[in-house]
C-alpha cells in the first residue's frame, strides 16, 4: 500500500473536522427539537458541544499547520517517529484489551440485575469483537 502524503492527510483531517462540526450542529438541532427525552438533553447538549469544540480546535490547528511548512514538517516527523508509532500501537492494543475486559465483566455483573442490560452488553461485546476481527484482516491485507 502506498503511504498517503502528509499534505493529503492534513486535507483529509480538515474535511473530517468540518464534517464533525456539521454533524454536531445537525444533531444539536435534532435534540433541541425533540421533546421525547428531555431528561437526557443536558448530556446530549454537553457531548455535542464538546464534539463541536474539539472539531473546531483540531480544524484550526490543522489549518495553521497547513499554512506553516516548518511546523508541518516538524509535526510530520513527530507523527512518523518509530518510537511514537510503537507507543501508539501498544497503547491502542492495551486499551482494546482493557475495554473488552471491562465490557465483559460489566456484562457478567449486569446479568444479576437486568436481562435487557445483559443482552445489550453481550451484543455490544460481540459487535466489538467482530469489528476488531475485520479491521485486523483489512490491515493485514493492506500491509
Amino acid at each position: 500500500m502506498k503511504p498517503i502524503s502528509y499534505e493529503k492527510r492534513l486535507a483529509i483531517r480538515l474535511r473530517v473536522n468540518v464534517g464533525f462540526m456539521i454533524l454536531s450542529i445537525v444533531l444539536f438541532a435534532i435534540v433541541l427539537g425533540n421533546k421525547n427525552f428531555t431528561f437526557l438533553q443536558p448530556m446530549y447538549f454537553g457531548s455535542l458541544i464538546g464534539l463541536f469544540v474539539a472539531s473546531l480546535c483540531l480544524f484550526l490547528r490543522n489549518k495553521k499547520l497547513k499554512k506553516n511548512p516548518e511546523s508541518m514538517n516538524k509535526m510530520k516527523l513527530l507523527e512518523a517517529d518509530e518510537r511514537n508509532v510503537l507507543i501508539l500501537r501498544v497503547s491502542y492494543t492495551i486499551f482494546t484489551y482493557v475495554s473488552i475486559g471491562i465490557l465483559y465483566v460489566s456484562m457478567l455483573i449486569s446479568g444479576f440485575f437486568s436481562q435487557t442490560i445483559f443482552y445489550t452488553l453481550e451484543t455490544l461485546l460481540c459487535v466489538n469483537l467482530v469489528i476488531i476481527f475485520f479491521i485486523r484482516k483489512l490491515v493485514e491485507k493492506m500491509y
